[in-house]
């Protein structure tokens, strides 16, 4: 299922890339959907990869019932910086479930700081209910999307 997302920050392009490429910043980005403990976060270069087992009362009522262990998902985002803004290439695979996310998405200059575009497709590989499991999965995404609005704005705050 297709999606597209709006976020401002009140950042430049170049003090938003460096947040998103910073290991403690994506702790408080995802360490709350984690549990405790089985997380590894992983900054090389331009690229950030954060994984962990998601926190089981997260997992969606009507997807429960196909999962047959932990869930470990990982999330990987790559950024490019150009002269325009920057833009990133964004997936989040779920190990132990039919479950994927690819995005892509450009961070431009703004009044405010900067705006990222996103856009992207959710897939849930389920017979029969693969659909109504998507639906769900991208009404959270834009409640997600302003969660990381919120968190985004406070810690460029912090880290000015």
């Amino acid at each position: 299922m297709q999606f597209t997302q709006s976020i401002s920050y009140p950042g430049t392009v170049d003090e938003v890339v460096a947040m998103y490429l910073n290991p403690d910043y994506l702790e408080r980005r995802f360490g709350r959907f984690v549990v405790e403990g089985s997380t590894t976060v992983s900054v090389e270069g331009q690229r950030a990869s954060y994984a962990g087992t998601v926190r089981p009362e997260l997992i969606p009522a009507a997807a429960a019932r196909f999962v047959k262990s932990d869930l470990r998902v990982t999330f990987t985002e790559e950024w490019t910086i150009n002269e325009a803004g920057a833009t990133s290439r964004t997936s989040v695979a779920v190990e132990g479930a039919p479950v994927s996310v690819e995005a892509t998405s450009t961070l431009t200059p703004s009044d405010a700081g900067s705006a990222r575009e996103v856009s992207g497709n959710l897939s849930v590989r389920v017979p029969l209910l693969g659909g109504r499991i998507e639906k769900e999965a991208v009404a959270r995404v834009g409640r997600l999307t302003e969660n990381e609005q919120a968190s985004a704005t406070q810690w460029l705050e912090e880290h000015r």
